[in-house]
């Protein structure tokens, strides 16, 4: 009877210790929040008018900002996990947002949401195509987010109409065309 008594004790302690380490380890690196700035569109415009080109590069920081407001509006993509925070960066070809997720109004863990962007008038959309935690992959059938779509136009003076948008290295250029 107490080497079984002992047996359980054990078996608790350790998967005590294992929750705990697990909990550890999903942790966010760092905290993040849905803040964002709205995009300059006249500053865009008077570079675009010196440059006499009816084109427009969005930096990093600004795709940065359009994605995050985007986001902030599907905070919840499931009923218990609620998006907290986010950082977006380019990686190759493909957007990787850091987010500080909390699960269930509780337990905060930090992952990577991994994005395709694509152009599709008049839309330019993030399409949720992986999640990782620290290097474990997460299936898109327990945590999957539906397309964020920005409305490019919206940001384009009036007499003005998005063309094409090329995907570079650092950020988005945009065709402009008069309608």
């Amino acid at each position: 009877m107490g080497k079984l008594l002992r047996g359980m004790v054990s078996l608790a302690i350790i998967c005590a210790l294992l929750l705990g380490a697990a909990y550890w380890y999903v942790q966010p690196a760092k905290t993040l929040d849905l803040n964002y700035s709205e995009l300059q569109v006249r500053d865009k415009v008077t570079n675009m008018l010196t440059s006499r080109k009816l084109e427009v590069e969005l930096t990093e920081p600004e795709v940065n900002s359009l994605l995050k407001k985007a986001l902030a509006a599907h905070t919840h993509p499931s009923t218990n996990v609620e998006i907290t925070g986010a950082q977006f960066s380019l990686e190759g070809s493909e957007w990787v947002a850091d987010v500080n997720l909390l699960y269930k109004g509780q337990w905060t863990f930090g992952a990577k949401l991994y994005f395709d962007m694509s152009w599709k008038e008049p839309y330019l959309k993030a399409t949720h195509t992986a999640t990782r935690i620290k290097e474990a992959a997460v299936p898109l059938e327990w945590f999957h987010l539906n397309p964020l779509q920005i409305q490019l136009n919206d940001y384009v003076p009036k007499p003005a109409a998005i063309r094409e948008i090329a995907f570079e290295d650092h950020g988005l250029r945009i065709g402009l065309k008069l309608r």
